[in-house]
């Protein structure tokens, strides 16, 4: 997809109350010429305001009352947009289609400086050409920084003190410490190489002051655990010995500590079984006591009842005995005697009692047998309860006895484990110390110098330099300059050279149209390999040498500028431009009118300086009834 830039569609300010101060841009070429103090160099440095580039508006009288601009722009997708933000600075709002004026808080928020919340407008733009996030190289220790459009505009908005200066087209700022980046954004745009890939490395200065930092820390570190290791030397050979033969009696002192351990766990294993047996015999015991009593209980019961069987045998025997004779109370004869029970029924009665008496003996006597039984279980468990007390005294004993060695052990292997603990930290400090000392060492030893050939390249190579001069060349010679065929872009000066001299050696006019001719041949060298640009380029005075010395504050031209005035340039400048007009947008700020020969179709727009004639200027006259 090829790639395109943005074009201009209008600049305007607006205020309450006030008219509108409106330029319109169309395709192709636009002029605005007119006298001095018609705010012409103000449209350059509004431009740079509304893309972000500069921070503020310059004060003069004509726009006060003017609160708003807007800056309407085709973006490289066709789609039309207006930029507008205050006059007074703060973000930049993004209305969509070119307009003039928006309701309050309405479009999209594009801030200034990188926030979380709101996209920047650098970013935006340059996206839309495809130059966003592109990463260049700004020093030697390779340190990169986030292309922005504030670093773009001065190739592509030249304001006229920058034109007419002996500065280098492409090193704009002209300070020492941007010289890196500004060589490196040149390579950007030629090539369409950032250094996203490059490598940031240390520069010696920085190296130097981290080393002597790192040293310093090294060095503190040391110290302190020279502090913990003390003043006495250690022989490492005889630390390492001492730890081995710790080592072993903490062996030694492990078995034997192991062994009285488990002499003890054998008695407390022995006591504990004696223990349930001792707990399972009383229960036992328990359990009979009772039961013989129950025995003894019913033993009683037995003899009661055979007493008093035997007592009704008895009385049964002697009623059978006294049937029939005289009664032993009263001496009644029998046959005064009256009887409610037959002689037969008593008898029977008799041999009944004797016989449940002898069953209840017969039971007695087994009641005997078991609780004889019982009784001797009973005293053989009283007498194994005695030996179990006796076995368990013996086992505390044995106890008491085995603890005072477990324990002896014990504290002797705590106080060899403490030394061994001792040893070891005494170890891992010389260890430490040793590691410290080395990396103090690799802090230390300077690093490789790097070979020439792996020295990072800054700016372009010389076939693009070279490549790059040709279209310069073939500008101006397109423009008939003189010796053009002599011109070449000087690596060291990233300038142009015309036969060897260098353009800040020339006059102001020759300075200017040189400087033209380099940012025109850098939107061509980017449109011929497809790379990206933005597309318009603003020219404030290129052909200052068509100067009337009388009336210029630059004064009378140099002989280089009479030269180049007597070449009838400006006409071939204004029809090369114009046959640009498929690869780019131009606006041209000048002084002098268009020559009457351009041949090219362009918007011109005059400020004539005079209230009665025209317009004024950028701003609408204001005028005093």
């Amino acid at each position: 997809m090829p790639h395109r830039g943005f074009a201009l569609r209008h600049l305007v300010f607006t205020g309450p109350g006030l008219d509108p101060a409106a330029l319109s841009f169309v395709d192709g070429v636009n002029v605005v010429f007119g006298a001095s103090d018609t705010g012409k160099s103000y449209i350059v440095k509004a431009m740079s305001y509304m893309m972000g580039a500069r921070g503020k508006l310059p004060k003069i009288d004509e726009s006060n009352g003017y609160d708003a601009a807007w800056l309407g722009l085709v973006l490289p997708s066709g789609r039309e947009v207006t930029l507008h933000r205050s006059t007074k600075g703060g973000g930049v709002r993004l209305h969509e289609g070119v307009v003039t004026a928006a309701a309050k808080n309405t479009g999209t928020v594009l801030a200034l400086a990188e926030n979380k919340k709101d996209e920047t407008v650098s970013h935006f733009l340059l996206d839309q050409i495809g130059l966003a996030d592109k990463l260049i190289v700004r020093n030697a220790s390779a340190e990169k920084e986030k292309l922005s459009i504030r670093l773009l505009a001065p190739l592509f908005l030249i304001e006229e003190d920058l034109i007419i200066s002996g500065r280098s087209p492409i090193l704009y700022s002209q300070q020492h410490t941007e010289v890196t980046f500004e060589k490196n954004l040149f390579r950007l745009l030629l090539t369409g190489q950032d250094d996203s890939g490059v490598q940031t490395v240390m520069s010696s200065k920085s190296r130097s002051v981290a080393t002597t930092a790192k040293v310093e820390i090294l060095d503190e570190l040391i110290a302190q655990i020279d502090e913990q290791l003390g003043e006495r030397e250690i022989d490492r050979t005889d630390l390492r010995k001492r730890m081995d033969d710790v080592d072993a009696s903490l062996a030694s002192l492990q078995e034997t500590m192991q062994r009285a351990q488990n002499d003890i766990d054998d008695l407390v294993s022995e006591r504990r079984a004696k223990a349930d047996s001792k707990l399972e015999f009383n229960a036992r015991l328990t359990e009979l006591e009772v039961t013989l009593g129950r025995f003894a209980s019913l033993d009683a019961v037995y003899r009661s009842d055979i007493a008093r069987l035997e007592a009704l045998e008895e009385g049964g025997f002697i009623l059978s005995a006294m049937s029939g004779q005289d009664c032993a109370v009263c001496g009644a004869p029998p046959s005064a005697q009256r009887h409610n029970h037959a002689a037969e029924e008593i008898q029977r009665s008799h041999a009944a009692a004797a016989a449940e008496a002898r069953k209840i003996e017969r039971e007695q006597r087994d009641l005997g047998r078991t609780a004889a039984s019982l009784t001797a279980e009973a005293g053989g468990l009283r007498t194994a309860i005695v030996e179990l007390d006796r076995d368990l005294v013996g086992i505390e004993r044995r106890i008491a006895e085995a603890r005072p060695k477990e324990a002896a052990a014990r504290n002797d292997y705590e106080v060899f484990s403490s030394r061994k603990s001792e040893l070891e930290t005494t170890s891992s400090l010389l260890a430490r110390r040793d590691g410290l000392v080395v990396k103090k060492s690799q802090v230390e030893t300077k690093p490789p110098s790097t070979k020439s050939e792996d020295k990072m390249l800054v700016g372009v190579d010389g076939p693009t330099a070279y490549a790059f001069g040709k279209t310069v060349r073939d500008v101006l010679g397109i423009w008939r300059f003189p010796r053009a065929s002599e011109a070449q872009f000087d690596l060291a000066t990233s300038d142009v050279t015309i036969g060897g001299k260098e353009r800040s050696a020339s006059g102001k006019g020759v300075k200017a149209i040189l400087h033209a001719a380099v940012n025109v041949a850098l939107l061509i060298h980017c449109r011929e390999r497809n790379l990206p640009h933005p597309g318009f380029i603003v020219l404030d005075t290129p052909l200052l040498t068509y100067r009337e010395p009388l009336d210029s504050k630059y004064g009378e031209l140099s002989p280089d500028e009479v030269e180049l005035t007597n070449t009838g340039l400006a006409t071939r400048f204004y029809d090369h431009l114009t046959s640009l007009k498929d690869l780019g947008q131009f606006v041209v700020i000048e002084n002098k009118d268009v020559p009457e020969d351009v041949e090219g179709p362009m918007q011109v727009e005059t400020f004539t300086a005079n209230p009665n004639s025209g317009r004024y200027g950028l701003f609408p006259l204001r005028r005093v009834d």
